[in-house]
């Protein structure tokens, strides 16, 4: 996903919230006059022009955008959009086909895909997608099980490793740093499995969110399960005291 290019472009996404479009596509405008080749500008017009049903202008925004940054798969997702919403279906597949190339895990491209493939009625094609659909998104499914039942078992040996009495420091320090890495290891793994669930749960028939707006949204959801694996991986040391204690 594309960065914010600064705090400035909080007006217009803060305008496309409250549902003037007009109004943030005119900033987007004035933006672009300055900085025309600025690809979050031009992806996040296209945006707001696909809001505003104005499809054609939406598709040239996006292949400006696409010229700007090609390795960006929201831009190939939003002229997908666009194309879509014209009936050109041949080239919206062109478009989300470039988008999973670039990003093969985006579950949000995948599904417009396969919907697209629907509307031509190509149905192999459109399995094929629903398939890998579902291989996405069901080990995120269950991914916060997972990863909580790791770090719950790297807590409960780090605990065991605390109580041991007699055991030699340099031993201990190294086990219990290995133990550390290895949480925060775990964390950045289920941060990065967060990131790719969330794709799936994008509305694929309406626009594409602004960038800003959908990344800081998403960022500011993530810290709870991310909070969460913290307690659980305490509870696991606290659980790994009381257990040594109880058999030693």
């Amino acid at each position: 996903m594309a960065v914010t290019d600064g705090p400035d472009q909080e007006e217009a996404i803060s305008l496309a919230r409250q549902g003037k479009m007009e109004e943030a596509l005119e900033w987007y405008d004035r933006a672009l006059a300055a900085r025309p080749k600025n690809e979050i500008f031009l992806t996040n017009r296209s945006i707001v022009l696909i809001s505003l049903g104005r499809y054609e202008e939406a598709v040239v925004a996006s292949r400006q955008a696409a010229s700007a940054n090609p390795y960006s798969a929201d831009v190939w997702i939003n002229k997908g959009v666009a194309l879509d919403k014209l009936g050109r279906h041949p080239e919206a597949i062109d478009a989300l086909e470039q988008a999973v190339v670039i990003s093969p895990y985006n579950a949000y491209a995948r599904a417009l895909l396969g919907i697209v493939y629907q509307k031509m009625e190509m149905d192999d094609k459109a399995e094929a997608q629903s398939r890998l659909l579902k291989e996405i998104v069901f080990p995120r499914e269950y991914a916060g099980f997972y990863f909580a039942t790791a770090v719950f078992l790297l807590g409960l040996l780090l605990g065991g490793i605390q109580s041991v009495e007699g055991k030699p420091i340099g031993v201990t320090i190294f086990s219990e740093m290995m133990i550390i890495l290895l949480f925060c290891a775990l964390c950045g793994l289920y941060w990065r499995s967060l990131r790719l669930f969330q794709e799936i749960n994008r509305d694929v028939l309406s626009a594409p969110g602004l960038v800003a707006g959908r990344d800081n949204q998403s960022m500011q959801r993530m810290y709870g399960p991310i909070g969460l694996l913290v307690v659980v991986f305490v509870g696991g040391i606290i659980a790994g005291i009381l257990v040594w204690a109880h058999f030693s």
